[in-house]
């Protein structure tokens, strides 16, 4: 509990002081063919490793966010999904192996295009598997 409190902690100060929003632009992926609920994003992802992110910051818009630990839970890839359909991706640290580092960008990156395409194709898979 103290770790999730200072995360939050944390969390807030890094968005106070550096702003939110411009980063998540860069991370733009596609947008959905269909558009999907939160409910129907969740079952469409479940099985595939994908889980709901409940400590990310939330945009306006946002109707979903999960993610999917990587590296024996060194890494995580962070989804965003938005009203309008647009989908953000991003590969970084996950925040259990370094708070700080985790919120300054430590291995941020957008998830590239071979990792944007294997995520269209498993949330297609995910759609008709139900």
């Amino acid at each position: 509990m103290r770790g999730s409190i200072l995360f939050r902690i944390q969390r807030w100060l890094y968005f106070l002081l550096k702003g939110v929003g411009k980063a998540e632009k860069e991370h733009y992926l596609f947008i959905l063919d269909k558009p999907l609920n939160d409910l129907e994003l969740y079952q469409s992802l479940a099985d595939f490793g994908w889980s709901p992110n409940t400590l990310g910051y939330t945009y306006k818009g946002q109707i979903y966010q999960c993610r999917k630990i990587k590296d024996r839970g060194i890494h995580q890839y962070h989804l965003r999904f938005y009203d309008d359909g647009k989908v953000t991706g991003h590969f970084e640290l996950a925040p259990e192996i370094d708070v700080s580092d985790h919120l300054k960008g430590k291995d941020l990156r957008t998830m590239n295009k071979w990792e944007s395409v294997m995520l269209r194709k498993t949330i297609k898979r995910g759609e008709y598997g139900r």
